[in-house]
């Protein structure tokens, strides 16, 4: 049974990290995977502690996807009404983008984000120029929602892994 809960736990830290740039959910795979793994084990290697603590870190990341979005577009000069265009249009992006066999979520949410922000903007400001930096703005602030969520599931990580050692 452990070696099973183990393979779980190695599979999810996979598959979230990949997960990661493909879509928001790679962090939630990620605990997932160590909810599986504490309860296959008997919360003997990871306790409800550790649990609350990898949750918190999952919630954190899903917040901070959204503030670096906003951040990034309001930084760029976007309003709010393009800070939602951003965010609407990459959702819209990513769910159109599986249709390209999953690799085009990636290039479907950095699309939608752009689109959302830099067409809400154009009609409101009928500037393209803020249009085209509110765009770019959303963009930079989903690259650092990546590296953010990537540096919370090394810590996810690095958290399990200590328990186990």
């Amino acid at each position: 049974m452990e070696t099973f809960a183990l393979t779980i736990l190695i599979l999810s830290f996979l598959i979230g990290f990949i997960a990661i740039f493909f879509t928001t959910f790679g962090t939630l795979i990620i605990l997932i995977g160590a909810l599986l793994f504490a309860f296959m084990t008997g919360m003997e290697v990871v306790s409800i502690k550790y649990l609350i603590l990898l949750l918190t870190l999952y919630l954190c990341g899903e917040v901070l996807e959204y503030v670096f979005i906003i951040v990034g577009a309001k930084k760029f000069g976007a309003s709010n009404a393009a800070v939602v265009g951003a965010i609407i249009g990459g959702l819209l992006g990513a769910i159109f983008g599986v249709a390209f066999l999953g690799i085009g979520v990636i290039l479907g949410t950095f699309l939608g984000i752009f689109l959302g922000a830099f067409l809400v903007e154009l009609f409101i400001q009928k500037d393209l120029v803020k249009s085209l930096k509110a765009g770019t703005g959303g963009v930079l602030g989903r690259l650092g929602s990546i590296v953010a969520k990537l540096v919370i599931a090394i810590a996810m990580f690095t958290i399990i892994l200590s328990q186990m050692i």
